[in-house]
């Protein structure tokens, strides 16, 4: 491979695979599961590479995880889990040799936890982990001279039509400052997924467009619009979230438009 390659899967999951590894982030369900076993989907199938795995899951919340992750351990060859504190505190019972359960355990090894401002390392990667607006982490993750962000459900999540003025203003603060935190460690990345979700109504587009302007992003990504049942809909949101006129920053970066899940993009380094 030529490049680093990027994958949409699905709403807020990405495979992103480099020389060395495959890194996927939130991964909560596969479309193409289907009828098909959900401990077996088809994504698992497309993971044995022969390269190591890395899956970072930044919170719990339903559609960002899914314990069944943790069975991928059986069929992988080699596989490292990346998960925020509140993740693994919902499936702590799958940790603890005492406990009653009794199906398939993740290996404790391969398995390591992070809370905002801590860091894991490894000959292939590093994965620095910053907060969220909501739950658990986001992540910038480096291989090389190549980085890159997964902002989980990091945002500006201005309910404008729903909130008081107070509120607003609190939960722009809140976002503005972890901002800040990411900057300073990282004031450019080559590649960025970021939530881009018109179900917060007027201005759902701010939060990315504060990032991309305090922040060089040589690509960016949106991502979090395929929550919604009626294609119509989803089809407006995914246009919604590639109305670029609205945050692109002009003057520096490139935007992408997700046509559809699995589509695959190429990056050179």
């Amino acid at each position: 491979m030529s490049g680093y390659s990027l994958t949409y899967i699905y709403h807020d999951c990405f495979v992103w695979e480099t020389r060395e590894a495959i890194f996927v982030f939130d991964y909560w369900k596969d479309p193409l599961a289907a009828g098909a076993d959900k401990d077996n989907p088809p994504l698992l199938t497309e993971l044995q590479r022969g390269k190591r795995v890395y899956v970072l899951v930044s919170h719990h919340h339903k559609d960002h995880f899914t314990r069944r992750i943790f069975r991928w351990g059986s069929v992988l060859d080699d596989v490292r889990y990346i998960i925020s504190r509140d993740v693994y505190k919902s499936v702590s019972y799958l940790f603890r040799e005492d406990g009653d359960y009794r199906g398939t355990k993740p290996d404790p090894n391969r398995v390591t936890v992070l809370e905002p401002g801590e860091v894991f390392e490894n000959e292939l990667a590093r994965v620095s982990a910053f907060g969220s607006t909501d739950i658990g982490n986001s992540y910038a993750v480096e291989c090389g001279t190549f980085r890159i962000f997964h902002a989980g459900d990091l945002n500006a999540w201005l309910w404008i039509d729903e909130s008081t003025p107070r509120e607003i203003e609190e939960a722009r603060v809140a976002f503005t400052d972890i901002v800040a935190g990411i900057r300073e460690k990282f004031p450019e990345f080559d590649l960025v997924m970021f939530p881009v979700d018109s179900r917060l109504g007027r201005e759902y587009w701010w939060g990315a467009k504060y990032f991309v302007e305090h922040i060089n992003v040589r690509m960016f990504v949106p991502m979090h619009f395929e929550l919604v049942l009626d294609e119509k809909d989803k089809q407006q949101r995914r246009l919604d979230a590639a109305a670029f006129n609205l945050f692109g920053r002009n003057s520096y970066g490139s935007y992408l438009q997700l046509a559809a899940t699995r589509a695959c993009y190429i990056f050179r380094p």
